[in-house]
């Protein structure tokens, strides 16, 4: 971090400022960057790159606030049933406050990953995972949709992995998310990479839980 800043001589002439010399001293931070800042910046370390099952090559990052269009575009990639698996409700678009809510993360108590393929206007998401801190700091839950043409591609499978390792280490124990019945490919998701799965009393819903110290990254 920057403990010192020295401008000497500052002229000013002509309405022109002119620094001649400038001296900066640093010394080691007390506090790992980004933890001293009150909201933490784009988490660069999540960024890394994946193939599918299939050979094509994927870009996984953080979700950012410009991906609001390339969202809408990814929801609209998604069956009525993919639709229902992710919100468990017949939703027919995402509105405003859902895109807000979506893209404009606080890094701190979320993290949201998108998979991404193309670059420039080729650009395009086509899965999103997410998992989010409950108040006490130690249990998170995960939601997750992947477009129906990319399904059972691996492309989930990465996604998750990726939103796990980041969620231990920022010291969660614990993650869960509810999971349909009829949603079998999550539950083997889950179950290969160590999830326990218990039917919700009184509901007809999953469960999936993992305790980090089951998690098979494999």
């Amino acid at each position: 971090e920057i403990i010192g800043l020295d401008i000497n001589p500052l002229m000013v002439r002509g309405g022109n400022i002119t620094a001649v010399d400038a001296r900066v001293l640093i010394a080691p931070a007390q506090i790992p960057s980004p933890m001293h800042l009150i909201i933490s910046s784009y988490p660069w370390h999540y960024e890394s790159r994946d193939t599918t099952v299939d050979g094509h090559d994927f870009f996984i990052r953080p979700i950012r606030p410009s991906d609001a269009d390339l969202l809408i575009d990814h929801f609209y990639s998604l069956s009525k049933r993919s639709v229902y698996m992710r919100f468990f409700s017949p939703l027919k678009q995402l509105s405003k406050s859902m895109l807000i809510k979506f893209t404009q993360v606080d890094y701190d108590r979320e993290i949201a990953l998108v998979a991404v393929f193309g670059e420039g206007r080729n650009k395009k998401i086509v899965g999103v995972c997410r998992i989010i801190d409950y108040p006490e700091g130690t249990h998170a839950e995960f939601a997750m949709a992947i477009s129906d043409e990319w399904q059972g591609k691996g492309i989930g499978a990465s996604l998750l992995k990726q939103c796990l390792k980041a969620a231990q280490n920022k010291g969660i124990k614990q993650v869960m998310g509810l999971v349909l019945p009829e949603n079998t490919q999550m539950q083997k998701l889950g179950k290969k990479l160590g999830f326990v799965a218990h039917r919700v009393v009184g509901g007809t819903e999953y469960e999936l839980t993992i305790e980090f110290n089951n998690m098979n990254m494999e």
